[in-house]
This record gives structure tokens, sequence and C-alpha cells, in this order.
């Protein structure tokens, strides 16, 4: 057992693969599906009758909670673009208290996409952090149906934006965009979490008009960011000639 990966979490999540779309999922609504399956079954105990791995227990066993790692044993050998796709959605809907808890792994995980890691890793430490189950599965519920809309337009396209020499520089981006997600900033979470999942849903279906549409949708969330910090820097600037004037 890799020392990186916590007791009990399936082996599937850390072996190599082919870089590029997640193949090992048809349709996005399936792997929200699958996903809301697996994690429904480990909140009551029960397990997946088709997995014969054993499923990721919380830490201290507490079932209210879903850990980052239980997250990637449940999404299996898929790539990247599934687990970004997941880490996104609870910020594209928010759910509050989570933009740092999810923007920080992905942080990591471009990194790993702007190396040419074939598949996603995080540290043993950050595989343990944990957040309140029901929420986090209630929000991909809530992004289920949109998911079944999105996928009529997903099909293979413009492969050049969405390959393997692409996937290195979209890695970049990604950093870029989860550090600003992660941030504490007012209404700064949820553009780059939207312009992640595009780009994720690119990735994961070889549609480069997704990955299109989120580099753009990128720009324009650095662009609200910084609106934003100055408007918050020039009130902070007026309040302080206020006090010492």
């Amino acid at each position: 057992m890799s020392k990186d990966r916590p007791p009990g979490s399936s082996p599937r999540s850390y072996d190599a693969r082919p870089s590029g779309a997640d193949r090992s999922c048809a349709r996005v609504s399936d792997l929200l599906d699958d996903f809301l399956t697996r994690g429904d079954a480990a909140e009551s105990g029960g397990s997946d009758p088709d997995d014969p791995s054993p499923a990721s227990s919380p830490p201290g066993g507490d079932r209210s909670k879903i850990s980052l790692g239980e997250i990637m044993d449940a999404l299996g050998d898929r790539a990247f673009g599934a687990l970004l796709l997941i880490l996104s959605i609870p910020n594209v809907l928010p759910v509050p208290g989570l933009s740092t808890a999810t923007g920080v792994p992905m942080i990591l995980l471009g990194a790993q996409m702007a190396a040419g890691r074939h598949s996603p890793w995080l540290p043993r430490r950050m595989l343990a952090a944990s957040f309140d189950r029901k929420a986090f599965l209630g929000v991909i519920r809530r992004a289920r149906p949109w998911a079944e809309r999105v996928e009529r337009h997903l099909r293979p396209r413009l492969p050049a934006m969405a390959g393997p020499t692409a996937e290195r520089l979209l890695g970049l981006a990604v950093v870029v965009l989860a550090v600003i997600l992660s941030l504490p900033i007012v209404f700064g979470n949820q553009p780059p979490a939207l312009a992640i999942a595009l780009i994720a849903l690119g990735l994961m279906e070889s549609d480069g008009v997704f990955v299109s549409a989120g580099l753009v949708a990128g720009l324009l969330a650095i662009a609200i960011v910084a609106a934003v910090l100055l408007g918050l820097g020039q009130a902070a600037v007026a309040v302080a000639q206020q006090l010492i004037g």
C-alpha cells in the first residue's frame, strides 16, 4: 500500500492511465449517478455490489463526513476531468465554507496536469480532509438535472484543445483559477469554479469547444475578481483617509 494512500482506500485512484478525456464514463450524468450511489452507500454503511474494493471510511468512522480520499475512491480510475468537475460543482452551486477546502486540492491537480502526470494524486493529509456529506452530496444532486442538459451539447470536436499537449497548458489555467477560487473574496468563487467546470467537461468528452468556453470564462473570472479587489482597495483607502483626516 502506498504510504500516501489512507488505509481502506482503493488503489484504483492511484493507478497510471492515459491522460486526456475520462473515457471510463460515457456520460456526465452517469458519473454523477455513480458518485451519488457510492456516497449514499458509504453513508448507510453499505457498499456497491459491483465494486469489489472496500469503500473508504470517513475519518474516525464519522459517516456524516465525506473525505477527499473517499471522493477519489468513488471516482475510481477516472482522470483529472472527473475529479475537477466534482470539486468545482460545490462552488458553482455554492456551499459555504468549501471554496478553500476544494480549491487547494485543485491547485495541486492543475500543477500535476501541467507536469504531464497521468493520474491524480493527493498527499495523505489532504486526502483526510472532510466535508459535511449531506451538504456535499446534496449539491451534486442539484447539479444532476443541469448535467443532463449540458451533456446533450458535449461531443468530440476541436481535439487539439482537449488533447494531451493542451492538457498541460490547461493545467496552468486550472492552477490560476483554483488560486482565485481559494481566496476569501465575496462573490469571487463562482466565476472561476464555473470556468474550471467547463474545462473539466471539455476534457472528459474531448470537447475543445467547452474547453475554449472554460478559458474564456476564466478570463472573465479574473477580470471580475480584479474589479472586486480594486473596489475593495479603493473603499479601504477611502475609509483610511476618513479616519486619518
